[in-house]
């Protein structure tokens, strides 16, 4: 009688792994496929983030927002193993990644993973590559700055070498990411402003605008940007939904309205050493900086379309922006006109011309202040 039982207990086990592998190759097919797995039990996480199938003797986990329609294999946020089998997506939500002077935040969850997992997985040592920052990652606390130039990634005071695919990757990320907010922005124009009041503002767009062919005047509604000061003969970029109301003048919906300067200017320091630092704008006398801007042995100014400006007065009267100023540095470095050193102290970095010196402050504190100086300055003289 117990010999029959056990026969009968061993085909069971024998046709139930039988039965697991069957289904184990029939989910495999369909996960890899888009589907969702069709011999599991499916139990949804108390956060309803993550789902995870249940088969015999082999799981699927897939994470919310990945489509169960999309191949697991070439689609990460899903994987397909044993019931032992971990799989969480990365701890950070965001990877912001600082380039060409504009900050630009991953979220999508492929594409975190991608970038973590080139990061994370490095193998770093102690060599030293003094090739230029192109950009730099933060990721879960940490901030990496990637060398296009020897092809390294730089962590503290170690390196590590990445490949031209890994190197390839991360930039597609980039670009993709830079395309598709593009895209959102696809509908502005640039002008200046003609008539402003406290209700709305005209702008009259540049020659070569397309807009231009509608309406030489546009009227764009301030209900949502009256905490701003907008002045008559500023530059400004207006980011709008599509639509031209037909009158005069023409009217659009504003999406965005950034101040611009004019497309030349330049900085013009008059050393006046040993002068000690003075503050050019205080954060505290204008709500468009949470930091203070300072000159350093000499007095700042700024010609824009061939006229001189105190840089106070410029920053103040909507002529130019602190931003403007430092993605332009950003810009002559990459383009070679200048040397540019950044610390390892969260960012900070020099931006070295010929006879002035503009030092942007980006500690670990939360220290944001700008220096100018002249050409000798260094960030141990300020901080």
């Amino acid at each position: 009688m117990k010999k029959k039982s056990f026969i009968v207990i061993g085909i069971f086990l024998i046709l139930l792994i039988i039965f697991g592998i069957i289904t184990s190759y029939v989910d495999g097919g369909r996960v890899t496929t888009g589907h969702e797995p069709k011999y599991c039990i499916k139990v949804v996480n108390n956060n309803r983030n993550k789902v995870t199938y249940w088969g015999l003797g082999y799981k699927v986990i897939r994470y919310v927002g990945v489509s169960p329609k999309e191949p697991y294999e070439s689609n990460i946020g899903v994987k397909m193993g044993s019931w032992i089998m971990k799989y969480e997506l990365p701890e950070s939500n965001v990877i912001e990644i600082e380039y060409e002077g504009q900050m630009i935040n991953i979220t999508d969850i492929k594409d975190i993973e991608t970038i973590e997992n080139i990061l994370v997985n490095s193998k770093y040592d102690n060599r030293i590559c003094d090739g230029i920052n192109s950009y730099k990652i933060v990721l879960n606390n940490d901030v990496y700055y990637i060398k296009e130039s020897c092809k390294e990634i730089q962590k503290g005071d170690k390196q590590a070498t990445i490949s031209t695919e890994d190197l390839e990757l991360i930039n597609n990320i980039i670009s993709n990411k830079i395309n598709k907010e593009k895209d959102e922005d696809e509908h502005y124009f640039y002008g200046k402003i003609i008539e402003a009041t406290n209700e709305y503002i005209i702008v009259e767009p540049n020659k070569e605008e397309e807009v231009r062919k509608s309406s030489d005047k546009i009227s764009i509604g301030i209900e949502k940007y009256n905490d701003v000061v907008y002045m008559v003969g500023t530059n400004v970029k207006i980011t709008y939904d599509g639509t031209i109301m037909e009158s005069y003048p023409a009217k659009v919906k504003a999406k965005k309205i950034e101040m611009k300067s004019a497309e030349n200017f330049e900085i013009l320091f008059y050393d006046k050493s040993p002068m000690e630092s003075y503050k050019i704008l205080d954060k505290a006398e204008t709500n468009k900086y949470d930091y203070t801007i300072y000159g350093y042995n000499g007095s700042v100014n700024i010609r824009i379309d061939n006229k001189e400006y105190s840089l106070k007065k410029a920053l103040l009267e909507n002529k130019i922006t602190m931003e403007e100023i430092i993605t332009k540095a950003n810009q002559d470095e990459k383009d070679g006109k200048i040397k540019a050193d950044m610390y390892k102290d969260g960012g900070s970095k020099e931006y070295h011309y010929d006879n002035y010196t503009i030092i942007k402050c980006h500690t670990l504190d939360g220290n944001r202040d700008v220096y100018i100086g002249n050409k000798d300055l260094k960030l141990t003289d300020v901080i």
